[in-house]
């Protein structure tokens, strides 16, 4: 019998392949432009004026620091249920999520991406998905309440950002998003009866939905997640000295997060320059602020690392920082910057990814982790499995 010559596949143009090439190109743009332009990197290295690559290194060192306190933050979590769990894991863990964060728009590809390593470990989805839900609820009411802080007290500079009505509507709508999120969770995490109606919500929107087949088995899917998730979630708060320890390590993670612009600053001498010119140079607390109004309005812009409205960001609110007296070091300083916070990162955690690597493929993956879920929350609707 003759062998059936195989069909050559035909390659095709999707969405998805043309959404990575603009980012990709986006990206590659960026990164020429802050090195080859005037007072971009290039010019910098030809004329050094005092920078010192002791705070740059410095600075990349406390942001690193952030991915060891966030596996901390992990191992706490899992070996409530888990004692077994290592640490090794949990800081590969904590690697996954910030290669996946990094490459997926809006940084929603982290923590699929740790659920399906811990599946790998043997830690179950609906406690995995709780711990990790439960953690980030945390980061972000954590990021949310200094950003508030951060404009009470230093509004007059917030209000300086606002030089026209692109730039202000920039940064409202990113202040109000990241509000509008935190609240979104913590209703989710905590408000069980809102949770319910809004499932039921939910269910009628299906059914209107002529297209949607058989709406209540995909609600019942839902809500049985819901229910394994808010089982583990009553678990995880019952300890509040756990709780606390949580939150002072997830505001250190922040500040390690936020700090790195500030090594920056007096890497490129800034303060002398500064006080040479009649200014007042800017302090750690000042950059801290700063920081946190940059993350939050970047945050807005629905692209991998938020390319392009990080660096808009940056610029906005850094400027009168690192363009002084006729000096400028502010797209070096943006390059640097995102080295350190985003390509580096990635560069770094990279490797890990190699973890979540199998044999199944993304769609059996996902199927076997729904498939968990309705296991779990079937168990622990019945009382067998009481957590």
């Amino acid at each position: 019998m003759a062998d059936v010559p195989k069909q050559k596949r035909k390659f095709k143009i999707s969405g998805t392949l043309i959404f990575n090439l603009i980012v990709a190109v986006i990206s590659v743009w960026l990164v020429i432009n802050f090195i080859v332009t005037e007072d971009g990197l290039i010019d910098l290295l030809k004329r050094p004026d005092n920078f010192k690559w002791g705070w740059v290194i410095a600075g990349l060192l406390v942001f690193d620091m952030n991915m060891i306190i966030d596996s901390f933050v992990t191992l706490i979590y899992l070996r409530a249920e888990y004692p077994q769990f290592r640490f090794i894991d949990a800081l590969k863990t904590a690697f996954v999520g910030v290669f996946f964060g990094a490459v997926t728009p809006s940084n929603t590809g982290g923590q699929p991406m740790q659920l399906y390593f811990l599946s790998q470990k043997n830690i179950r989805i609906g406690y995995g998905s709780a711990c990790l839900t439960q953690k980030f609820i945390v980061y972000q009411l954590v990021t949310t309440a200094f950003s508030v802080f951060a404009v009470i007290i230093r509004f007059n500079f917030f209000q300086s950002a606002f030089t026209n009505f692109w730039s202000s509507a920039f940064i409202v709508i990113g202040f109000v998003v990241q509000l509008a999120v935190t609240a979104m969770f913590l209703i989710v995490c905590f408000a069980e009866g809102v949770t319910k109606k809004l499932i039921r919500l939910i269910y009628r929107i299906f059914k209107a939905i002529p297209l949607i087949k058989n709406p209540m088995k995909k609600i019942r899917t839902v809500s049985r997640e819901f229910k394994m998730f808010h089982t583990s979630n009553r678990m995880l708060m019952r300890n509040k000295k756990r709780l606390a320890l949580i939150f002072l390590l997830v505001l250190l993670q922040i500040l390690c997060i936020m700090s790195v612009p500030y090594f920056l600053y007096v890497a490129f001498d800034m303060p002398a320059l500064a006080a040479a010119n009649g200014l007042r140079p800017g302090n750690f607390f000042d950059f801290l602020c700063i920081q946190s109004f940059v993350l939050f309005t970047s945050n807005l812009v629905p692209l991998p690392g938020a390319s392009g409205g990080a660096e808009l960001a940056f610029s906005m609110y850094f400027s009168a920082y690192f363009v002084i007296g006729g000096v400028s070091k502010i797209k070096p300083a943006i390059l640097l910057w995102r080295f350190i916070t985003y390509y580096g990162a990635m560069l770094l955690t990279a490797p890990f990814s190699y973890y979540t690597k199998g044999k199944k493929k993304t769609a059996e993956i996902n199927q076997n982790i729904k498939q968990d879920i309705a296991a779990e929350a079937d168990a622990a609707h019945t009382g067998s499995d009481d957590v």
